[in-house]
C-alpha cells in the first residue's frame, strides 16, 4: 500500500505532526551538513590565514547583499500567495522575476567588483567578486524551486541539500587549498555547493511546479511587489544585520580582524542557523496553514520548544570556547576563543527573532517586521563604531545588544495580538536557567582541572560536554517538565509516523 494512501487514512497526521517531521528533517540535515561544514572550516585554517579568510569572507558579503537587494520578498509571495492562488501564475511570475533580476544585479556587481570592493577599503575582495558572483547566480536559479518545495511541506529534498552541499563545499575548498589556491579555494568550494543544491532542488520540484510559463501581467508584478516591498525591506535588513558587521569591522580594524570576527560568527551562530532557522523555515507555512485563532497558542507552544533546545547550546558553546578553539585551531586563530565566548549570546536571541518573525508574516504583518529589521541594523553598526575605541572585543559586543533589544520589540509586538506573556517569559526563563546552571557547572570543571594541571584541551573539552549534559538534562526536566514532555511526546509521534510510513511503503 502506497504510504499516501496510509496517511489519508490517518487524520491523526496533524499539521504539527507535518512541521514536526519537516522540523525534524531540516534539523538533522542542518545540523549533520554544518558539522561537515564547520569541520572543513576549521581544517581550510590550517591553510589560510585570517587576512585571506577576511577579504573572501568580504566578497561574498558584498555579492550577497546584491542579492538581497533585488529578491523583493518573492520567496514569502510563492510560499503565502501561492497556496490560495489558482493555477501556476503566481509561481511563473516569481520565477521571471527573480531570474531577471538577479542576472542584472550579479552580473552588474561581477563587472564592477573593483570599484564596489573599495566602498569598504578593501581592493584584494575584488578577486574574489566575480566567482561568488557566479555562484550565488547558480544558487538564486533554484530559490522560486525551493520555496514551492516548503509551501507543500516537503522538506525531505532540502533537508538533503543542506548535508551534501556541504559535504561538496569541505572536499572542494579542501582539496583546492592543501595545493596553494588561497582564498579562491573558498570560492571554488561556494560554486560546488550551490551547484550541488540547486539541481538537487530542481529534481525534486518538478519543471512544471515552478516554470510552467503563464501569460506575463503587470498587474501580477504589481501585486508582488505591494505584498513583497515590506519583506523585502526586512528581508535586506536581516541579512545586513547578520552580514554587514563584517564590513563595518573591516573597514575600521582592518583583513585579519575580519577574519577572525568571520570565523568566531560562524561558530557562535552554529545552533542559531542549522536549528533555530530551520525551525523558523517550517513554522512559516505551518502557521500559515493554521486558523487564525490557533496561531497564538502554537506560537507559545513553539518558542518554549525552540528555547529549550537552543539555550543549552548557545550557552554551551560559550563556556567551552576556550578549551575548543586551544583543540582545532593553530597559534594565530586563537584570538577568536574571546570573540566566541562573546558572540555565543547571538544563538540565544537570533532563533526566537525567528520564531517572531514567522508569526508575523503569517499573518502578513509585513511592516513591523520592515522597522524591526531596520532598527537592529542601526543598533548592530551604530554600536560597533560606538564601541570600537575599545577594541575589536568590545565592539562584538554590539551583536548580542542589537539582536537582544529586536527579541523584546518582536515579542511585544506579538504579545499584542493574541499570546500569554507569562506563558511566553515562563517558556523562556525556565531554559534559560536551566542553561545557567549548566554553564556554570563546566566553568567550576575548566577551572578545577587547571588547578590539578589537567590541561589537554581534548581530554577536557569531553569532560566539559559531559558534565553539561550531565547537569542540564536533569535541571531542565525540573524546571521545563511540561515543555519537555512535550518535545518527548513529538519526537516519539514523529518516529511512530516513520515506521507507519515505511511499513507502508513495504506493503
Amino acid at each position: 500500500m502506497r504510504a499516501d494512501l496510509v496517511l489519508a487514512q490517518h487524520p491523526a497526521m496533524s499539521l504539527a505532526a507535518k512541521a514536526a517531521r519537516g522540523a525534524a528533517w531540516t534539523i538533522l540535515s542542518s545540523v549533520g551538513g554544518r558539522a561537515i561544514g564547520v569541520i572543513g572550516t576549521l581544517v581550510v585554517t590550517r591553510f589560510l590565514a585570517p587576512s585571506e579568510v577576511g577579504e573572501v569572507g568580504t566578497a561574498a558579503i558584498i555579492v550577497t547583499s546584491v542579492n538581497w537587494l533585488t529578491t523583493l520578498g518573492f520567496g514569502q509571495y510563492v510560499i503565502v500567495r501561492g497556496r490560495t492562488e489558482p493555477g501556476p501564475e503566481a509561481v511563473w511570475h516569481a520565477t521571471v522575476a527573480s531570474w531577471v533580476l538577479g542576472l542584472l544585479a550579479l552580473g552588474a556587481v561581477a563587472l564592477f567588483a573593483v570599484p564596489v570592493a573599495g566602498l569598504v577599503r578593501s581592493y584584494e575582495a575584488a578577486l574574489y567578486i566575480p566567482g561568488m558572483a557566479l555562484a550565488i547566480g547558480i544558487r538564486r536559479a533554484s530559490s522560486v524551486a525551493e520555496k514551492v518545495l516548503v509551501r507543500q511541506l516537503k522538506f525531505r529534498a532540502v533537508g538533503l541539500t543542506l548535508t551534501l552541499g556541504e559535504l561538496a563545499y569541505a572536499i572542494t575548498t579542501i582539496g583546492f587549498a592543501t595545493h596553494g589556491h588561497g582564498g579562491m579555494s573558498v570560492v571554488y568550494g561556494n560554486i560546488a555547493q550551490y551547484s550541488i543544491v540547486t539541481l538537487i532542488i530542481l529534481w525534486a520540484a518538478g519543471w512544471r511546479s515552478w516554470a510552467t510559463p503563464t501569460p506575463l501581467s503587470w498587474k501580477r508584478f504589481k501585486d508582488m511587489l505591494h505584498f513583497g516591498a515590506p519583506l523585502a525591506m526586512e528581508s535586506i535588513a536581516h541579512n545586513a544585520a547578520r552580514y554587514w558587521d563584517n564590513l563595518a569591522v573591516r573597514r575600521i580594524f582592518g583583513e585579519t580582524a575580519t577574519g577572525l570576527y568571520n570565523l568566531s560568527y560562524n561558530l557562535a551562530d552554529v545552533p542559531a542557523v542549522h536549528i533555530g532557522e530551520q525551525i523558523g523555515s517550517v513554522l512559516l507555512p505551518s502557521l500559515a496553514s493554521l486558523p487564525p485563532e490557533r496561531r497564538p497558542r502554537a506560537f507559545e507552544r513553539a518558542t518554549a520548544l525552540l528555547s529549550l533546545i537552543i539555550f543549552p547550546l548557545a550557552c554551551g558553546l560559550g563556556a567551552v570556547s576556550n578549551t575548543l578553539v586551544r583543540l582545532t585551531l593553530s597559534e594565530e586563530w586563537q584570538d577568536v576563543a574571546p570573540l566566541l565566548t562573546v558572540l555565543a549570546v547571538l544563538s540565544v536571541f537570533r532563533p526566537v527573532g525567528w520564531v517572531v518573525s514567522s508569526y508575523l508574516q503569517a499573518q502578513e504583518r509585513n511592516k513591523p517586521l520592515m522597522y524591526l529589521e531596520l532598527g537592529k541594523v542601526v543598533v548592530l553598526i551604530g554600536g560597533i563604531y560606538a564601541l570600537s575605541p575599545w577594541g575589536l572585543r568590545a565592539s562584538a559586543c554590539a551583536v548580542g545588544v542589537a539582536f537582544g533589544l529586536h527579541t523584546f520589540a518582536g515579542i511585544w509586538l506579538v504579545l499584542r495580538n493574541g499570546p500569554s506573556p507569562w506563558v511566553l517569559l515562563s517558556g523562556f526563563v525556565r531554559p534559560l536557567i536551566a542553561s545557567g546552571v549548566m554553564s556554570a557547572a563546566v566553568l567550576a570543571i575548566r577551572f578545577t582541572a587547571a588547578r590539578f594541571g589537567l590541561d589537554h584541551p581534548g581530554v577536557l573539552l569531553a569532560v566539559e560536554i559531559f558534565v553539561g549534559v550531565a547537569i542540564y538534562v536533569p535541571v531542565a526536566y525540573v524546571l521545563c517538565n511540561r515543555t519537555a514532555k512535550d518535545l518527548l511526546a513529538l519526537v516519539k509521534q514523529v518516529m511512530r509516523r516513520r515506521r507507519a510510513g515505511a511499513s507502508a511503503d513495504e506493503d
